[in-house]
This record gives C-alpha cells, structure tokens and sequence, in this order.
C-alpha cells in the first residue's frame, strides 16, 4: 500500500511540475508581442513627419502629469495628455519600424533618450507613497481624488515607453542603450518591482492586472527565469478572479458601468494570454475555461443586459456608486481589437455592438494591452 501510495505521490509531483512554466520553456518574440513588426493600417498613419505629431509626442518630455491628474477624480481620470501623446508615440513607432523610415527611426530614438534624461514620471506618486493616501472612491464618493490611478496611469505610460524600447532595441548604440536602461531600471523599481507579485483580491484590471508591465521588462533585460515566474503567478490570479460562470470580481458588479469594466478585464486578460501562448508558455485549462465564459457573458450582456446584470455579487466594494446618467452599457471602447482577441484566444465571436462599435477608434495602440492585435494577422 506504501508503495502504490509512493507512486502516486510522484506522478501527482509530475504532473504538478508539468503544469508550471519554465524558463526553458520561454521565446522572446523580437518585437515583444510578434516576431518582426511590418506595416499595419490598423494602427492607423501617425508618423514623425507630421510637425504637429511629433510636437505632440514631445510634450510628454514636458509632462506634468500630477498636475493633469489632479483634475481628475475616482470616477473619471483626466490622462488624454498623457495617454494621448504616448500612443501616438508609439504608433508612429511602429510605423517607422514596419516601414524601416530611417529618418522617422532616427526621431523615434531621439525621443526615447530625451524622455530617459529628462526621467518622466518619475516624481509621480509611488506604491509605498500609496499607503499614506485615503482610496480611491472615500465614503463611496465619485468625486473623491483616486491617487492609485496617478500611480496606475504613470505605470502603464512607462510600460508604453518599454515597449517601445524594446521595437527600437536593434537601433540604439550602446551609448544610447545605457542611457535608456539607467531610466528603465529606476522606473522599474518605482513603478513595477511594488506589484510585482503582488496578491490582488479583487478585479481584473488594464496591462494584465499589472503583468504585462512585469513582461515587459522581462523581454527587455532578457530575463526567461522572471517571465515564467510571472505567467505562473498571474495565472494563479485568473483562476481567482474570473468566477466559473465567466463573470469578474469587481469588474462584472460595477452598478451602471459593470460590462464596460467587464469587458475592460476581458480585454486584458485575453491580451495577455496571447502574449503567454506566443511566448511559450502552457495556459491552464481552468483558466482557459473561465476565460471562455468570460467571453461568453460578455456577449450575454451586449444581447441581453437585463440576464447579465441580474448576477449577484456577495462581495464588498464601493466603486459601483454610479448614477444612471453615468450608465455605459457597452463593451469598453479602449479594447479597441477584442473581437480579435476574442475569436483567436477563445474562439467565441463578438456579438455587434452598436455602441461600443461607434465609439472605439479604428486605428492605434490598444492601451489596455501595449498593442493592436489586428496586426497580428
């Protein structure tokens, strides 16, 4: 009996070491998202050459993006004069690579050096800084400051600037590089080492819950060991998250706004499986699946609103405070390629939505995800 027992142990030992992601198992595709980046029209026709772009672009050296946030407050945050210039940034990227422009190469690495001198965002808010701030939605309030999302905001624009780094790794001298890393390494350790591995409860949120950051700079300092820790890690968090019936914690229940926030965690979650099966790395099935459902309940709720909504939520939360005037019943209009995303992470179709189809733009850089899947194709 010991020893059938003994061999069960160790088969259970082995299937439980196969289901973890390796190191060995990781492949940094060159462009991060996809091997070689070539000329897209989805992501629309931005380019350095345009005087009024790239002035736009540059604004970002100038940014004081404290004081930009502080306009906002916990139910709308004003970033479009950071997200704005950061996505053209690296659209006309992009744009530059898959042309192979070297004039508009050359402008794009000139940008990057300068943003890495000048330290953009670094005086933002930092995590540790966090803790001494009142949350966001204070007493249920939607006009109450949501400091995290200076951080958030600060985090995921910095993530922008990686990824871009990374497209223009092959173009920098060394010089250049050195200049560049000296800025990433001292953003990393204020804006993405605090979350790395950090346990979250509650919601699914842009850039992969946080874990695209993390891959990002995995990819750039060429560390496989940090990606598979990371795809393990942030699988853990699906499986906690994402219910068995496909709806979110927090995301799925937010009053008004719950399938736009639903659809908001989607996106980044199937952003960044596609990311881990392009790099390599195993996906669970039990996330797969709640996935899947995910995207089912999504279409459910885009169908038939009233079926969707009438879900209970047993949880606690106090950012679903939102008046009916408010109400954004559709699928987020930053998820710019879902439908995409949709049919090739899980196969299911993206039911038509009137709303979020006339509302989402038609070319650039999916902000929630680092990239427009449309150019996967």
């Amino acid at each position: 009996m010991k020893k059938i027992f003994l061999i069960l142990f160790s088969i259970f030992l082995c299937l439980s070491a196969e289901a973890k992601v390796k190191s060995k198992d990781i492949s940094f595709p060159k462009h991060f998202y996809i091997d070689k980046i070539k000329s897209c029209s989805y992501v629309g026709g931005e380019t350095f050459k345009s005087k009024y772009k790239k002035a736009r672009i540059e604004s970002l050296i100038r940014l004081d993006w404290m004081s930009e946030w502080a306009l906002g407050n916990s139910r709308s945050v004003n970033h479009l004069n950071l997200t704005g210039p950061m996505s053209s940034y690296a659209v006309a990227t992009h744009n530059a690579i898959g042309n192979n422009d070297k004039t508009d190469i050359d402008a794009a690495k000139g940008i990057l050096i300068k943003i890495a001198k000048a330290n953009v965002l670094l005086d933002t808010i930092g995590k540790e800084e966090l803790k001494k701030k009142p949350k966001c939605w204070k007493d249920g309030n939607p006009e109450a400051p949501c400091w995290y999302h200076a951080y958030e905001f600060a985090r995921d624009a910095f993530t922008n600037y990686l990824l871009i780094a990374i497209y223009l790794k092959d173009y920098l001298s060394d010089k250049e590089i050195k200049i560049v890393n000296k800025y990433i390494k001292k953003m990393h350790k204020k804006f993405i080492k605090p979350e790395e591995f950090l346990e979250k409860e509650k919601g699914f949120y842009a850039m992969g819950n946080g874990g695209i950051p993390n891959l990002a700079y995995a990819h750039w300092t060429n560390n496989k060991k940090l990606a598979a820790k990371e795809f393990n890690f942030r699988f853990k968090n699906i499986e906690e998250v994402f219910y068995d019936d496909g709806y979110i914690n927090n995301n799925s229940f937010r009053g008004f706004r719950a399938l736009w926030y639903h659809s908001y965690g989607l996106n980044s979650a199937l952003g960044y499986i596609y990311l881990a099966k392009n790099w390599g790395a195993k996906v669970p099935d039990l996330v797969m699946n709640r996935i899947t459902k995910a995207a089912e309940v999504l279409n459910l709720g885009i169908t038939d609103y009233e079926s969707f909504s009438s879900r209970k939520y047993d949880g606690k939360q106090k950012n679903n405070q939102y008046k009916k005037h408010n109400a954004r019943k559709h699928t987020h209009q930053e998820a710019i390629a879902i439908d995409t995303l949709m049919e090739m992470v899980t196969g299911i179709k993206h039911e038509k939505d009137i709303t979020y189809l006339a509302k989402r733009s038609k070319y650039g850089i999916d902000n929630l995800i680092g990239f427009n899947a449309n150019c996967i194709k």
